[in-house]
């Protein structure tokens, strides 16, 4: 099951559209199948963000500011390292198809200088373990300027086996809103919310662009990127501040079939705020999130 890791030092960032045919077309075994599966880490550095693009990732995700966006942008940015090591020959799982279950981000250090440092970017498919469902695995990105990390993420992915396994018990009820929760928003998601959000975010996953292609993959058409759903949850209003200390994490639990209209709840607890984005029909709750406030918020104006 376990290999030496691969490591490869890119001069730039890869190409995404070099990467694609890769990803959905190089032939993998089933997860049943796949064998050892190494380590594997790619890193480029000097890599500066495109404030202009931030600019379009923030109107489609609905922040107010661009420097708002700064929190959950980073995904974006490190992205063509994810389809990268999701290309190689050595990732031995079907990309296409795999399941995000939870997202962790942790921002480590001032916002402003995501935007105006040099940064250095390394990404790793690591820490594979099978359980009933399939493979599980992580896809970590740290950021770093000058030495220093400013920005961290865990991405939790599933690779299902083709063939279902009997579980010794039952999957855990998802969580529920609050009653009393209050409500932020209410949205209607279209195909063509998944096309605007795939423009800014390099990700056309044709399960979130393809009804025909989504129903391939066992899917009843296409969903909305898992992304989007998160950083329109941290996006509403009260906005989210990025600031220094500030944790996110994220599970995922449904997928939004498209069309759809969803509903944004929020409820405090301990320290954390909750935000759930749910099915404005059946209440059911597609993604849960918890903003966990920094220990101090002395740098609350660091941005």
């Amino acid at each position: 099951m376990i290999e030496g890791p691969t490591r490869v030092a890119l001069r730039g960032m890869p190409s995404v559209w070099a990467s694609y045919p890769f990803v959905v077309l190089r032939k993998r075994s089933p997860a049943d199948e796949a064998g050892a599966l190494p380590e594997l880490v790619a890193a480029v550095t000097g890599v500066r963000i495109d404030r202009t693009r931030l600019e379009r990732y923030a109107r489609v995700c609905g922040f107010a500011t661009r420097e708002a966006g700064v929190l959950t942008y980073p995904h974006v940015l490190a992205m063509p390292l994810h389809l990268h090591i999701f290309a190689m020959p050595q990732f031995r799982l079907r990309p296409i198809g795999l399941i995000h279950l939870s997202n962790d981000i942790e921002l480590l250090g001032p916002a402003d200088a995501l935007v105006s440092a040099p940064l250095d970017i390394e990404v790793g498919a690591r820490n594979f373990r099978r359980d009933d469902l399939g493979v599980r695995f992580d896809v970590t990105t740290e950021i770093r300027a000058n030495g220093r990390s400013l920005w961290r993420e865990n991405c939790e992915f599933l690779s299902r086996y083709s063939k279902r396994v009997e579980s010794a018990g039952r999957p855990p009820r998802p969580p529920k809103a609050p009653r009393d929760a209050r409500v932020l928003g209410e949205y209607a998601l279209e195909l063509r919310t998944a096309w605007d959000y795939a423009r800014v975010s390099a990700d056309f996953n044709p399960i979130h662009l393809s009804d025909r292609m989504a129903r391939r993959l066992g899917l009843r058409g296409a969903i909305m990127h898992g992304l989007w759903s998160l950083a329109r949850s941290v996006a509403a209003e009260p906005a989210c501040h990025p600031v220094r200390g500030l944790r996110l994490d994220t599970q995922f639990l449904s997928p939004v079939q498209l069309p759809a209209r969803v509903m944004l709840k929020e409820w405090q607890e301990p320290g954390v705020t909750r935000r759930a984005l749910c099915d404005a029909r059946t209440g059911r709750v597609h993604m849960y999130a918890g903003l966990h406030a920094p220990a101090s918020v002395d740098d609350r104006g660091a941005t």
